[in-house]
């Protein structure tokens, strides 16, 4: 899905109840916390604030396009200082001819997946649904995991110029955790379980209701009104591997987010070629918080005597955005300006009767101002150079400010961190067929937040240092063949990166890489289509990286973890023959994967834990498709 797009770090893990994704070397890729994902300008995280972990993407099939947006442009959609990834899908259109698709594929360790969506007409109406299933057994034991997702979409375009549309996402997914590995361990046996009974459950609904209107040839209106709900629900003990040692609990951990927000923005041509674009944008999220200990680690039923915490948690949000895209002749000058309202309502319902301190009841509100410059200057008729600067923040995320685990919560207070972004670049179409981008980059990235082991009992929240993030991105692209019945396009793309730690509150840190920031991470390949065949190959190169900024192994002997992580290499080729070339058609497909991978997870930026796999595996699926 995202082989085209340059420098996007991705950090696969068997199960899908997680999406771990990096840009640039900026903060850890668990979760996806430091990339923005949106679905037609709907934001897709937990709480986008309090809790930005990614946990639903909607179906590759479902996906028109990606819109990846980074810079001074970003401001309309957020502060976050890593990019914007927005997945535009396919909804119902009044306008759309009947048809009917469905895609049958199994594959290794027992995966079975379907999608099947119908899309239908009447008058001024129309109408989509899909439904999509994955399953599969997993690699090991308890690394097992099912999806269901359903979608439904209407849409109503009887009025001049206006489009309303109804959506509503459904998604629902069991993965098993099979436990975290030592080097050692794996080694020995890359099939070892240590927590055989652990599990993630995530249940999600978005409901969106939008009002599209092309207001004349010079102005256009979007207005949005959205709704996300989640439960997250995990059981998870200690590790073991010999049934006498089984562990006597378990903790259950519930995470609830109401999400309800807003979008309205406008865009206005006006003068010689300048465009307006202003807008507003906010929620309001309630995510209460449980955690119940129970002696039934097989178990996800929550006894009320075995509740252990309860905390509320709230957010209310309010942005205001602006850009102008000035043309001056062959310059363009795009300034840009946000502006942020946030409030945190946070309050300890039931204190963990382990905790010395009484509840917390915290009412916090701050703003920002957010700036951006973009230029660009056409130095030919398909050309042209670009640079911007741009301001940036990452709010504090709950448990920034209380944690409900933690003797001394009540004096965590780490203020926000902030970046800025520097970029220039060129890009050309120098022919018909060569489409090239390359540009450098300079990022500071201050005031990280990070947890720190206090003493042997005790963690606490600070801002822990700034690092900076420099390098080179580039992407290109040539066709090859370029006809009405088929084609061949090579591409390549990547990103070179030099990250280095210049300031932390542990002086042995300054001159470390930050984790998790490869110095490099490069794609390339093909893809080839004609009417009958569709054959598309990438390989994808990541370089070194460590897992923790202390560049240091952690751990002796057989629970030693290394510090390093080796550079890897992943090859995908995929294959298509359609027998029919007709609107009525089936496909065969067949997908072939040779990776040489590591799967990352962490439970805190300070407390990492690793799963690597140190040899080469393959992957493999089928897929059937009957389309009409």
């Amino acid at each position: 899905m995202f082989s085209r797009v340059p420098g996007l770090f991705v950090s696969d893990q068997q199960i899908p109840s997680i999406y771990n994704v990096n840009y640039r070397g900026l903060g850890n890729p668990h979760e996806s916390e430091f990339v923005a994902f949106f679905q037609n300008n709907v934001p897709l995280a937990a709480d986008p604030f309090g809790y930005p972990t990614m946990y639903y993407m909607p179906a590759a099939q479902r996906v028109e396009r990606i819109e990846f947006v980074r810079g001074g442009v970003g401001l309309l959609y957020g502060p976050q200082i890593g990019p914007v990834l927005n997945f535009v899908t396919r909804r119902a259109d009044a306008a759309a001819a009947p048809s009917f698709r469905t895609d049958q594929a199994t594959g290794s360790d027992g995966l079975y997946s379907t999608y099947n969506e119908v899309q239908w007409s009447q008058n001024d109406v129309g109408f989509m649904a899909s439904f999509d299933h994955r399953s599969a057994d997993g690699p090991r034991q308890n690394e097992d995991y099912e999806v269901n997702a359903g979608y439904f979409g209407v849409s109503y375009e009887g009025l001049d110029g206006i489009r309303l549309g109804f959506d509503v996402d459904l998604y629902q997914s069991d993965s098993g955790e099979a436990g975290r590995l030592t080097s050692q361990e794996f080694a020995a046996d890359r099939d070892l379980v240590k927590t055989p009974f652990n599990a993630v459950d995530i249940d999600q609904v978005i409901a969106t209701f939008t009002y599209e209107q092309q207001i004349n040839e010079s102005a256009t209106l979007d207005a949005r009104l959205w709704y996300l709900g989640m439960d997250r629900l995990s059981r998870r003990s200690a590790q073991f591997t010999d049934p006498a040692n089984e562990p006597a609990t378990t903790a259950i951990d519930e995470q609830q987010f109401n999400n309800y927000g807003f979008d309205l923005r406008a865009a206005f041509a006006w003068g010689e070629n300048n465009v307006l674009t202003a807008g507003t944008t906010g929620y309001l999220s309630d995510s209460p918080r449980t955690r119940h200990v129970s002696d039934d680690i097989r178990s996800s039923r929550q006894n009320p005597a075995d509740l252990a915490f309860e905390i509320d948690r709230g957010v209310n949000y309010t942005a205001l955005f602006l850009e102008n895209l000035f043309s001056l002749g062959r310059l363009s000058v795009v300034p840009s300006a946000r502006y942020e309202r946030i409030n945190y309502d946070l309050e300890d319902v039931v204190t963990s009767a382990s905790l010395n301190r009484g509840p917390i009841d915290l009412d916090r509100t701050s703003n920002e101002t957010l700036l951006g410059l973009g230029l660009m200057y056409q130095t030919g008729d398909r050309s042209e150079l670009y640079a911007n600067v741009s301001e940036s923040y990452r709010p504090q995320r709950y448990d920034d400010l209380i944690n409900p685990a933690s003797e001394l919560a009540g004096s965590n207070g780490p203020g926000v961190s902030r970046g800025v972004n520097y970029e220039i670049g060129y890009r050309s179409q120098p022919t018909d067929r060569l489409v090239f981008d390359i540009s450098v980059f300079h990022v500071d990235f201050e005031d990280k937040i990070e947890q720190i082991q206090v003493n042997i009992a005790d963690v606490e929240r600070v801002n822990s240092g700034d690092s900076r993030h420099q390098g080179l991105e580039f992407s290109i692209e040539y066709a090859v063949l370029s006809a009405d019945t088929r084609s061949l396009t090579l591409f390549a793309n990547g990103s070179l990166l030099d990250a280095e730690i210049t300031n932390s509150v542990t002086a042995s840190l300054e001159g470390n890489d930050p984790a998790f920031a490869p110095d490099h991470v490069i794609r390339a390949g093909f893809i080839y289509d004609d009417t009958r065949w569709n054959v598309a190959l990438t390989a994808t190169l990541v370089g070194d990286q460590y897992w923790q900024d202390s560049n240091l192994p952690r751990g002796a002997g057989a629970g030693l973890i290394e510090g390093k992580i080796p550079s890897y290499e992943v090859v995908d080729f995929s294959l298509e023959y359609r027998p029919h070339s007709d609107s009525r058609r089936a496909t065969a497909q067949a997908l072939w994967a040779a990776l040489h991978s590591l799967e990352l997870a962490t439970a805190s930026p300070a407390l990492t834990r690793l799963a690597h796999s140190a040899c080469a595996a393959a992957e493999y699926y089928r897929t059937y498709r009957v389309a009409h």
